[in-house]
């Protein structure tokens, strides 16, 4: 396998959230690269992240919105909200469905988007499935790096090692004179066996 594929293989599955140990404090909302679920979600996802933090276990990108009154009566019991961006202005409404990996909390606990009111502002702590930092991507080639240079020693260790003779390509005419001879011997003896009957 090609060194530079395997390297872009493992930057690949930690932008998929299979990520090193690495905390909040390692990098911040500047170095993320959100992945196109996390647009899908919110079209300024990467200019409404606030910070990376360190929560339940899990590092993950925090923002802040506060539920609005929809634009439009038709638009039904759809949830509306106005996220607050790194630059302190705020986003434009946005009609929002969030994906399960999306964490919302009020006043520091779970709450559903439904639940709240107009006006309030709740916390939305997004996974890090949605996103990819360069310590997290570092972290995997360095780790790739490793592994190859281990694969590399095997290789040499392999190559330094003595080969065998190799064997020869074609056989000698020795088996087929065997085989000859011994159908002449069975021929001559099942011809002297009838001549004596």
């Amino acid at each position: 396998m090609n060194k530079l594929n395997l390297k872009y293989g493992l930057v690949a599955l930690a932008g998929l959230g299979l990520s090193a140990n690495v905390g909040a404090a390692d990098f911040t909302c500047s170095d993320v690269t959100f992945l196109p679920a996390a647009f899908e979600a919110y079209e300024f996802a990467d200019k409404a992240c606030l910070e990376i933090v360190d929560r339940e276990g899990g590092t993950f990108a925090k923002y802040t919105a506060t539920k609005v009154v929809p634009p439009d009566i038709s638009e039904g019991v759809s949830t509306f909200l106005r996220f607050r961006h790194s630059d302190g202005t705020e986003g434009p409404r946005h009609k929002t469905t969030l994906p399960r990996g999306y964490l919302v909390e009020l006043d520091d606990k779970p709450v559903r988007l439904a639940d709240i009111n107009e006006g309030q502002a709740v916390n939305i702590y997004v996974g890090p499935e949605f996103w990819t930092g360069p310590a997290v991507a570092a972290a995997v080639v360095e780790e790739a790096a490793v592994e190859e240079e281990v694969v590399e020693e095997v290789v040499e260790e392999a190559a330094e090692e003595p080969m065998a003779p190799a064997l020869p390509t074609t056989a000698g005419p020795l088996p087929w004179l065997v085989l000859f001879g011994s159908l002449f011997l069975l021929i001559g003896g099942a011809l002297r066996l009838s001549r004596k009957q």
